[in-house]
């Protein structure tokens, strides 16, 4: 996958806003932001993406809140 001059300029530009506007966040707000990421992670990510990834201590556990492969 080839990315445009422009394109990655763009997306260093993004990061460099997002780095910024996290290190003016307060103690509260770092944590409250945490929080929602470990929520989107967990409702969002596939549990046998977690086993896959070593995040899961049960295979079985993943496989039952997922569901088997179709």
């Amino acid at each position: 996958m080839k990315v445009s001059n422009k394109t990655g300029l763009i997306l260093l530009g993004l990061g460099a806003l997002a780095l910024y506007k996290y290190t003016k966040l307060t103690d509260e707000e770092k944590d409250e932001l945490k929080e929602k990421a470990k929520k989107f992670y967990d409702d969002n990510i596939n549990p046998l993406i977690k086993n896959a990834l070593g995040l899961v201590d049960d295979v079985g556990e993943a496989v039952e809140q997922h569901g088997s492969i179709k």
